[in-house]
């Protein structure tokens, strides 16, 4: 494995951690705004699920590609 490898691996392992604390900071929003009784029709509701989602395909697919540059250079997953 290069240095340039190991390099990537991080990057891509450190936004994985900061891309999992925004995941769930926005479904912490979202939670909440159902939890106050706000309609699921409100804009407030849909604007916290678009950033939710948004957030969590980011996350799912840099996971996708952390996972298959980690098979690739032969590592366990």
């Amino acid at each position: 494995m290069t240095t340039k490898d190991k390099q990537l691996l991080r990057r891509q392992a450190y936004r994985l951690a900061t891309l999992g604390v925004t995941v769930e900071n926005e479904r912490s929003k979202l939670k909440k705004l159902i939890e106050r009784g706000i309609s699921y029709d409100d804009p407030r509701v849909a604007r916290a699920l678009e950033r939710f989602q948004a957030a969590h395909l980011e996350w799912t697919e840099l996971e996708k590609e952390h996972i298959r540059l980690r098979r690739k250079l032969g590592m366990k997953c």
